[in-house]
């Protein structure tokens, strides 16, 4: 039958500690210290990861077409062909589009540009946030829209011409003198690129004689996008290829799960330290404690109600120490988003940009099963800590701890 003797026991010296002994008291408030700042950290890493991977689904990938469906020669009856994909039970959007590749320039700067031309009846969904977002829309003939990063770095404003230079036919370039109506921010890597114009002047500039040159098309299931690539392909008369967002932005997706196991497994070795630490704290209040375990015997305590002695106690220093890291770890999640913003303003410095980055803030996506994990493991690796000490402390003879007393 169970007594409640060993728990009371462990609660006491869980409460007093290490009182008599500095040493011990220090290596316990390290070891919970420990499980306190690994918790915390693993749970906000973990949420910071899933915001990123939350961000390239949601943001990035409703900027980046799923899958972009190019004809070589262009597309003069786009609207029958864009009826015909949306029909295709997986496609949720189809854009007609064109693009062209070159420089801008203004007042001897220059920088590279994806000028990116869409019809105003047409815009994606997360294009269209976007403008929406900036108060624009897609602008007239002898316009276009830069994003603000492109327009911060040239210096430009609105109202103002550059000239944006293009290749031509047989290694010849040409220059074309444009007005710029408007600014915009996906607070994405696309920002340092990104331009938009009317989808007719676009072909024209892609020479392309006012014909689209495809369709974006977002589909439902991102991650099957190479075979709804082919699929789509069945659909659509000869001369058509594809790319899909796993040839543009696959490396991106791959860097955040990557990113994410490696960070989360170092940070999770901070709570086996911990552990550990639990062992040397809990070895050394066993030999702190060997006249009172001896007495204990005697008095008629047995070895598995000493086990249970010390389990209680490693068992509430962890879990002591999990769930005020648990609380930190909530805490931060919410918090890390404007301590970042607060410290760039206070140095007035850019931690995330999207020439290094794919977006340029924190995003935090907490999930209840990421906190489930964390504090299951670190429970388990606590107890594993524990089991020991505990041994150990049940294996010592009174005998010999009592001889000289």
């Amino acid at each position: 039958m169970f007594k409640p003797v060993p728990l009371f026991i462990g609660l006491r010296y869980f409460a007093l500690g290490g009182r008599n002994n500095r040493l011990v008291s220090f290596i316990s408030l390290l070891a919970m210290g420990g499980l306190v700042l690994g918790v915390g950290l693993l749970i906000v890493v973990l949420s910071v990861m899933n915001g990123f991977d939350r961000e390239l689904r949601e943001r990035i990938l409703s900027v980046v077409p799923h899958v972009q469906l190019i004809h070589s020669e262009g597309v003069s009856e786009w609207q029958q062909q864009a009826a015909l994909l949306a029909e295709q039970p997986s496609v949720t959007e189809v854009t007609p589009y064109a693009e062209v590749n070159g420089l801008i320039h203004f007042r001897n700067n220059s920088r590279p540009i994806q000028l990116l031309g869409l019809s105003p009846a047409s815009i994606p969904a997360g294009i269209d946030a976007v403008l929406a977002e900036a108060s624009v829309t897609i602008p007239g003939d002898n316009q276009l829209l830069l994003s603000e990063v492109v327009a911060s770095a040239l210096n430009v404003e609105v109202g103002q011409r550059i000239t944006v230079i293009l290749p031509g036919a047989e290694g010849a370039t040409r220059a074309v003198s444009l007005t710029v109506a408007g600014l915009f921010a996906t607070h994405t890597e696309m920002d340092q690129v990104f331009a938009l114009g009317s989808l007719q002047q676009v072909a024209a500039l892609a020479g392309l004689d006012g014909l689209a040159q495809g369709f974006r098309v977002q589909i439902d299931d991102q991650f099957n996008a190479r075979n709804q690539g082919y699929a789509l392909l069945e659909t659509l008369p000869y001369g058509y290829g594809f790319r899909d967002w796993f040839q543009t932005h696959g490396n991106l997706y791959q860097a955040i799960q990557l990113s994410r196991n490696m960070v989360g497994l170092l940070i999770f070795m901070i709570i086996a330290i911990a552990a550990f630490n639990v062992i040397s704290m809990l070895m050394m209040s066993v030999m702190d404690k060997r006249r009172d375990i001896a007495i204990l015997q005697t008095l008629g305590l047995s070895r598995p109600e000493i086990v249970r002695l010390f389990l209680t106690q490693g068992a509430l220093i962890g879990l002591f120490g999990i769930a005020v890291g648990v609380i930190f770890g909530v805490l931060g999640c919410y918090w890390v988003a404007d301590f970042v913003a607060w410290m760039e303003s206070l140095f007035g410095v850019t931690f995330l940009s999207t020439e290094i980055y794919p977006i340029d803030y924190i995003p935090v996506d907490m999930r209840l099963a990421d906190i489930v994990s964390v504090a299951g493991a670190a429970v388990v690796l606590n107890l594993l800590a524990t089991l020991y000490p505990a041994l150990r402390a049940s294996r010592m003879v009174p005998a010999e701890e009592l001889r000289y007393e």
